[in-house]
């Protein structure tokens, strides 16, 4: 399956619509300038737009599209189907070669209606082998048939041997590709019978390539040979007419299949220098693609990668979807071999996502078999950076493994079931399941002991193949040269290489078997010893049924003590839902008291705010009765007396009076607080007492404005009775006072360095108004006063939730 596997991307056809052959260059501008110039809107500049449009299209796309619109608006207007059609036609064209080939052939499919309708039997019969051909570069090779027979009618009806040919080559192709190999080859024979009878060498030669793809998916290697030899010789007599690259990639295929790596890329390097010169993308694409996976097969990893990139660069703007899938599944399964696996996952899931909407299960299986090998062999780094949990890791390795595996047992695919069995092996003894793994490892053995007759059987012919196709491709070019004495000294030296490929094969076969034997002894070894550790587990999981049994039977005697003491607990019940009833009653009693007392309390915060409202209401009228009044009265007496009667000294002692009555005053009712708010009046506060007395004040204050003005007046009063205090009694030469938010609550803090006392005691002694004060403030707006104090000194903490 291996080499059915790698066909899919050798399966090179020649079709005579597309031709590789170069082209005179073409002025395009100096051909817009004419079309331009020309002034009649008629049917002549209509088929200018549209052959402007079909020349333009190898370079440059979005011309060749504006061409054909205006071709297609001006048909219309003339009322012209058939040219209409051709614009279709031309548009298509152009938009398939942009790389938007569902659009490009929806359109060639309604010039195909149109000209069934007219009806031009020749040009529909054109148009769908064209679109047949076309169906085949984007895999769509049921469409690719079914416009084959399309092609194949019309061309019937009108006695077309030319175009039946190429319809006929066309349905073999699709055949082929869709694994029809009986209907493949009848169709083939169509094609091949007619371009003999037409002389059509360069249609012969296609079909002789055809014939070779077939064969060679069929493993019928001498065959598949025998044809690619064939085309080579007509394309060699036909010198540059045709481009040999395709046959050469198609050879390179068999002596891939042979395993002979160097050989094989010899070829496919003539046909990359080959599709290169003559500018073919998609073939240059494809050609970057084999030479991967012959470095790949001979170990060179950093150079299969690098050239698995050159061919997606090519392929992917093109949208060759076969050949696409299968460059990004070598690149990821590449990046495997040099542990890139953070790489490789993305690459793996997308070509695995490609193949199954292609239909090709068997590169399904072997993708998806990479897909857990690539996990398994993932670092931690790697699996997140891949989006896997490491916990999860090797049960989705073994998921995608077993699924490839079943996907492989399906289509027959053994040589991928053998490599799934052997990721297998090591994902589960990487998880410590060392039975599992000697299990698959055996089946691994089993699959390649199946198939290694074969391999060996395919390895000593390889030069005997290799020897015919080098003396038939010397015949064709040195045939009057090469005399029978040289060819049996050729003969010779080709068996002496066989016998050295022989004896090469078994020394690598039996290096291979003896390392298997190792790992197949190792696994062994670890599979003995988990059992020895499952049967110590399963002893001890019987001691633990016997310790349960025997704790059923104390549960048992348990259950009858239990009866018993049920029976003497119901009195104890009873009494207890006596006592319980009595506890309830003190319950409901103790729990009215509580909320008695809680009303009481509130009743009495409620009481105390609005006292201390009123006393601040009194002071109010006090403090602006002494400034209003009393100030006043002492202005106009200071004014009224005369200075030379009373001296100066009079009226100084008068100034004093009225900056007393002014410090009572502020002190009775902070008027600027409803002026310049806390924060200003507290920072002012704490600078008064350090201007006018002789403590240190600092202070640090944070207040967003979220308290009401009544709840800043007591926090206000709180500061200066704090303050007050730490003078008059604490004897403090520093006081710190701190308001800040933290979280949801306010927090205010005085700290001073004085004297400390006992804060229970004067609290109890009923002298400590001013303390009994800062509490009741606290409380009144829903805080809570905390007073501490020591030798260090005093701390007053309120805190407002």
């Amino acid at each position: 399956m291996a080499t059915k596997y790698y066909f899919l991307c050798m399966g090179w056809m020649f079709f005579n619509a597309i031709t590789l052959t170069a082209q005179t260059p073409i002025n395009f501008d100096s051909v817009q300038a004419v079309i331009d110039r020309y002034p009649a809107q008629d049917t002549a500049k209509a088929r200018m737009l549209i052959t402007f449009s079909n020349d333009i299209r190898r370079t440059d796309q979005t011309r060749g599209i504006a061409a054909a619109d205006q071709a297609i608006a001006l048909a219309e207007r003339l009322k012209q189907p058939l040219l209409i059609g051709d614009a279709y036609v031309a548009k298509g064209s152009n938009m398939y070669n942009q790389g938007k080939q569902v659009e490009g052939l929806a359109l060639m499919e309604q010039a195909y209606q149109m000209y069934l309708q007219m009806p031009d039997e020749l040009r529909a019969a054109k148009i769908a082998l064209r679109s047949s051909e076309l169906y085949y570069y984007v895999s769509e090779h049921g469409k690719m048939k079914t416009n084959g027979l399309l092609a194949v009618k019309g061309f019937q009806r009108l006695s077309d041997q030319a175009g039946l040919a190429s319809a006929y080559n066309n349905l073999g192709v699709a055949c082929l590709n869709l694994s029809e190999n009986d209907q493949a080859i009848h169709y083939l024979n169509q094609a091949a019978q007619l371009y003999q009878s037409l002389n059509d060498k360069s249609g012969l030669s296609s079909c002789y390539d055809n014939y070779g793809v077939l064969y060679s998916n069929l493993s019928i290697y001498t065959e598949a040979l025998e044809y690619f030899q064939k085309s080579l010789a007509i394309q060699q007599q036909l010198d540059e007419s045709l481009n040999p690259g395709a046959t050469y990639l198609n050879i390179a295929g068999i002596y891939y299949a042979l395993k002979d790596y160097d050989l094989s890329l010899e070829y496919d390097l003539k046909a990359l220098e080959i599709f290169k010169k003559s500018q073919n993308l998609i073939n240059t694409g494809a050609a970057y693609v084999n030479i991967a996976a012959k470095y790949e097969a001979k170990g060179d990893y950093v150079k299969s990668l690098e050239y698995s990139q050159l061919g997606r660069e090519i392929l992917e703007p093109l949208n060759a979807q076969q050949f696409l899938a299968i460059c990004i599944s070598n690149s990821g399964l590449t990046r495997i071999k040099l542990n890139q696996n953070a790489q490789a996952y993305p690459d793996l899931l997308d070509a695995a996502n490609r193949f199954k909407d292609m239909g090709f299960s068997a590169e399904v299986a072997r993708v998806k078999v990479g897909i857990g090998d690539c996990i398994n062999q993932a670092t931690p780094t790697d699996l997140q950076k891949m989006g896997i949990d490491s916990s999860a890791a090797p049960a989705l390795a073994e998921k995608y493994v077993l699924e490839g595996i079943e996907t492989a047992q399906e289509t027959g695919a053994i040589d991928f079931e053998q490599n799934g069995f052997r990721v297998l092996s090591q994902i589960q003894e990487h998880a410590g399941n060392y039975t599992q793994a000697l299990a698959s490892f055996q089946r691994y053995i089993a699959l390649r002991d199946s198939i290694s007759s074969e391999d060996i059987r395919q390895q000593i012919t390889r030069k005997e193949i290799q020897f015919e196709f080098d003396k038939k491709e010397a015949a064709l070019k040195f045939e009057q040269q090469l005399t029978r004495e040289q060819l049996e000294k050729q003969k010779l030296l080709t068996l002496q290489q066989q016998q050295a490929l022989r004896l090469n094969q078994q020394a690598l076969t039996l290096s291979n078997q003896e390392k298997d034997l190792q790992r197949l002894a190792y696994l062994k070894e670890k599979a003995e010893k988990q059992e020895k550790e499952q049967e110590l587990s399963l002893a001890q999981k019987d001691k633990q049924l016997q310790e349960v049994q025997l704790g059923a039977l104390l549960q048992e005697k348990a259950l009858q003590l239990k009866t018993l003491a049920e029976k003497n607990a119901l009195i104890g019940l009873l009494i207890a839902g006596i006592m319980a009833i009595l506890l309830a009653v003190a319950a409901l009693y103790y729990r009215t008291r509580q909320q008695q007392a809680r009303r009481e309390a509130e009743a009495q915060a409620k009481f105390t705010g609005q006292l201390l409202e009123n006393i601040e209401d009194d002071r109010g009228r006090i403090a602006i009765d002494l400034h209003d009044s009393v100030s006043h009265e002492l202005l106009l007496l200071k004014q009224s007396v005369r200075k030379d009667i009373t001296g100066p000294e009079f009226g100084h002692k008068i100034d004093d009076i009225i900056n007393g009555i002014r410090q009572i005053s502020r002190n009775l009712h902070p008027v600027m607080l409803d002026k310049i708010g806390l924060q200003l009046s507290l920072e002012t506060l704490c600078e008064q007492f350090m201007q006018h007395e002789t403590m240190y004040v600092s202070h640090d204050i944070q207040y967003q404005n979220n308290l009401s003005k009544s709840a800043e007046l007591q926090l206000f009063r709180i500061v200066q009775e704090g303050l007050t205090n730490a003078l008059k009694y604490a004897k403090a030469e520093a006081v710190k006072v701190q308001l800040k938010s933290v979280g949801t609550s306010l927090q205010l803090e005085i700290q001073d360095n004085g004297n400390g006392f006992d804060v229970a005691r004067a609290l109890d002694s009923g002298k400590a108004f001013g303390l009994h004060s800062i509490i009741q403030r606290a409380k009144a707006i829903g805080g809570k006063a905390d007073i501490k104090s020591g030798a260090a000194g005093t701390i007053i903490h309120v805190a407002l939730v």
